[in-house]
């Protein structure tokens, strides 16, 4: 991994290139390290280790930005060049900002030396476990293990770790990580567990591929209920899928100010339940992450739902200096059309775990996880999708046998109304989130398996 005087070394060059310029350069990349396996064996073993530069110009209104992997000094050259180009073939954005000067950052503590230094062999051993452990079962596991250090994200997308400008700014943030997925499979009856944290000594394939085990066993034979509204308990995984669902299209300040999200001129007034309260927060624990946006800015832990009340979007540079306020710090590279966003969600819970929202259900589902998830209606984040890796019948507050999946169209608004009850908070796709007791989750539809 780059260490912070290196990146500046490396960033200060290139803003000397740019001969007096106004100009931004973003630094991105590290290693990823991916283990995958199927069929009860390793399938796949691949380590990417790359950086990339990432250099905005700014001439009055207009700007252009130029991207590539050549850190060389004719890299550099080329790199300066392209993007002065893009500048001068752009149009002009009216709502332009200049450059923000140096800026003061918390530290994030979220580098773990042997989470950098874990090797194949390491990975390999874990996923070994896991494999013995659906073996002794008589089924079948998938599912990777991954170890980054960096800003290498899901499909090779690079994120800024540090961020220089001409007019002095420089910021700086390295971050391991650590993913653990595992399937239990035996044709249409599966089991999930996963696990995440910026370090990896939490794995354990076995433990996990247990888990993932006992699902899949239990969801053998599944019975068929009839398509309604129940009484469910949701896993944290299920949840994050929704809960990111809903900030995808909700909590940037552009979408808001537009009228496309469900808390356009709505800020200040109730629209969740007094049990809901969501933030974005890249200090919690679980999170560790980035202290600044793709502008330099300070990432701020920002309340956007407080005990069911609206209280703020996510903001940028642009979007704030419509309203006359301050960044919140979740800027995207510019120019983007597209506005802030939330990075690092938080969805306060309560206490225990998901046995212990099971034992308040007297008849209703346990849903594991969620996937081929929809926008149905963006203003009331109605979605749509289906239940996987293991639905449960709960009767008299015991799981007693596996349901068929359903097919589920609900509103998240709607279901953050409807939160009965809570349990403690993991780290699962992303998001830092409890299982939810939820009351009338609309299951639209069966399928066939």
């Amino acid at each position: 991994m780059m260490r912070r005087e290196e990146a500046k070394a490396l960033l200060d060059r290139v803003v000397l290139a740019a001969r007096g310029q106004e100009v931004e350069v973003m630094l991105g990349g590290g290693s990823d390290a991916l283990t995958r396996f199927a069929n009860n064996e390793i399938t796949q073993n691949v380590s990417e280790h790359r950086y990339v530069l990432s250099v905005r110009i700014l001439q009055g209104k207009k700007t252009g930005r130029a991207t590539g992997n050549d850190l060389s000094e004719t890299g550099i050259s080329k790199l300066m060049e392209r993007a002065a180009n893009a500048t001068r073939f752009s149009p002009e954005i009216q709502e332009l900002l200049p450059l923000p000067g140096p800026q003061t950052y918390r530290d994030v503590d979220a580098f773990d030396h042997e989470t950098a230094e874990l090797g194949a062999d390491a990975r390999a051993r874990e996923v070994g476990k896991a494999v013995a452990r659906c073996r002794e079962a008589g089924l079948e596991a998938a599912g990777i293990y991954e170890v980054r250090t960096g800003t290498i994200g899901d499909y090779g997308e690079v994120g800024p770790f540090a961020i220089a400008n001409s007019r002095g700014l420089f910021a700086y943030h390295a971050g391991t990580s650590a993913e653990f997925l595992v399937s239990a499979l035996e044709g249409t009856a599966s089991g999930w567990a996963g696990f995440e944290s910026h370090r990896a000594n939490g794995v354990d394939g076995g433990a996990l591929s247990a888990r993932a085990v006992e699902k899949a066993v239990r969801a053998r034979e599944p019975k068929s209920w009839e398509p309604g509204r129940y009484t469910v308990v949701l896993e944290p995984a299920a949840v994050a899928d929704l809960i990111q669902d809903m900030s995808w299209i909700s909590f940037g300040a552009l979408l808001v100010q537009e009228g496309r999200s469900f808390l356009s001129g709505k800020i200040g007034q109730r629209v969740m339940g007094e049990n809901i309260t969501l933030r974005d927060d890249p200090y919690h624990p679980l999170h560790r992450g980035s202290p600044f946006d793709a502008e330099g800015m300070p990432t701020l832990s920002t309340t956007i739902i407080e005990r069911g009340l609206a209280r703020s979007a996510v903001y940028d540079r642009q979007t704030a200096a419509k309203e006359g306020r301050e960044s919140t710090g979740h800027g995207l590279p510019v120019p983007n059309t597209y506005g802030p966003m939330a990075r690092h969600l938080v969805l306060e819970g309560g206490d225990g775990g998901v046995d212990d929202l099971i034992r308040k259900v007297d008849r209703g589902l346990l849903v594991t996880r969620v996937w081929y998830t929809n926008v149905v209606d963006p203003m009331s984040v109605t979605l749509s999708g289906m239940t996987r890796d293991g639905l449960f019948a709960i009767e008299k507050g015991k799981v007693t046998h596996a349901v068929r999946n359903f097919r589920f169209n609900q509103s998240v608004v709607q279901m953050l109304n409807h939160v009965e009850a809570k349990s403690s908070v993991e780290s699962s796709g992303g998001v830092v989130t409890p299982g939810l007791l939820v009351r009338d989750f609309h299951m639209s539809s069966g399928t066939e398996f």
